[in-house]
């Protein structure tokens, strides 16, 4: 989701040197971040430090920050970018591949100093490019949940993310291939409509749903279909109706998104907790860090 008024606020206190702003950053996120690296490493006793990476990495991207994205998305991008350095030099031992956690489109923020003007130009294009299709993707998703149509964004995440075909997406669904066909030509005309003004340049063809083209890449990474945090919550008290139920299981589970899941965990574990060790870690990331955010660029 796009970032709320609350994470705007938190983020300028931050940009302005707040020490208690970032403690309460760290406080906020770091549990949902730890229980998404546990999920991909073969050794969770790593999760807590590449955690503590993400954090500085927040910090030293804080200048070019955008207020327009979601926190909680930009951190998982940067833990993303973290594991993939990790499971780069471990090489042996990781749950998930590289090629599930690569990240073609470097954030601007990551780009070195000293990188030649025009190499950033084209990736603050690209960037802009990609944050215009993410708001399309948004845009649908949010007139499909307003509407109702969870049965149609089920199905583009069976096509897109699970990466299933027309019939077995029928089967699983009990509908007929001519039906999950009309959802694909639906969709597909849909966002060329979203995206015409956009993206002038882009023209959806029918291999856009399938899981290894670009923008199912994008829906996993900015997690352009995940439930709020409070969505999450009602749904582990059992507080949805049945159709929001049905779709927070299937993404969940069946599409297995681990940001989601990871979110989930936290939630389960906020009661149990260990208070004490929740309390160390985030000291210990604010004693890394609090240093650096005194020297923060004006």
């Amino acid at each position: 989701m796009p970032g709320s008024e609350n994470e705007v606020r938190l983020i300028e206190a931050v940009q302005r040197g707040e020490a208690d702003a970032w403690r309460d950053l760290i406080d906020r996120y770091q549990g949902r971040l730890v229980s998404f690296a546990k999920r991909m490493l073969a050794q969770p006793g790593d999760a807590e430090d590449l955690v503590q990476d993400t954090f500085m990495g927040l910090l030293r991207s804080l200048p070019t920050f955008d207020p327009d994205r979601s926190l909680e998305t930009y951190l998982f991008a940067i833990l993303r970018h973290k594991l993939n350095d990790h499971f780069r030099r471990q090489k042996t031992g990781q749950r998930q591949s590289l090629e599930q956690l690569d990240l073609d489109d470097t954030p601007t923020a990551w780009i070195e100093p000293d990188t030649p003007s025009s190499h950033l130009a084209g990736a603050e294009s690209l960037a802009a490019q990609r944050a215009a299709l993410v708001r399309c993707l948004r845009q649908w998703v949010e007139q499909c949940e307003v509407q109702g149509r969870f049965q149609e964004l089920i199905v583009v995440e069976m096509l897109m993310v699970v990466g299933l075909r027309n019939r077995e997406v029928a089967a699983d669904l009990g509908l007929s291939e001519t039906a999950v066909a009309g959802v694909k030509f639906r969709v597909i005309e849909r966002w060329r409509e979203l995206t015409r003004e956009q993206i002038r340049d882009h023209d959806w063809q029918e291999a856009d749903l399938a899981a290894t083209s670009t923008v199912a890449r994008i829906w996993r990474e900015e997690g352009v279909s995940c439930p709020k945090r409070s969505t999450l919550g009602r749904f582990l008290l059992g507080a949805l109706d049945d159709d929001w139920n049905s779709f927070v299981e299937f993404h969940s589970k069946a599409a297995g998104c681990d940001r989601c899941l990871a979110n989930l965990d936290d939630l389960r574990s906020e009661d149990e907790r260990d208070a004490r060790s929740h309390e160390q870690l985030r000291e210990r990331c604010f004693a890394s860090s609090v240093g650096f955010l005194s020297r923060r660029p004006e």
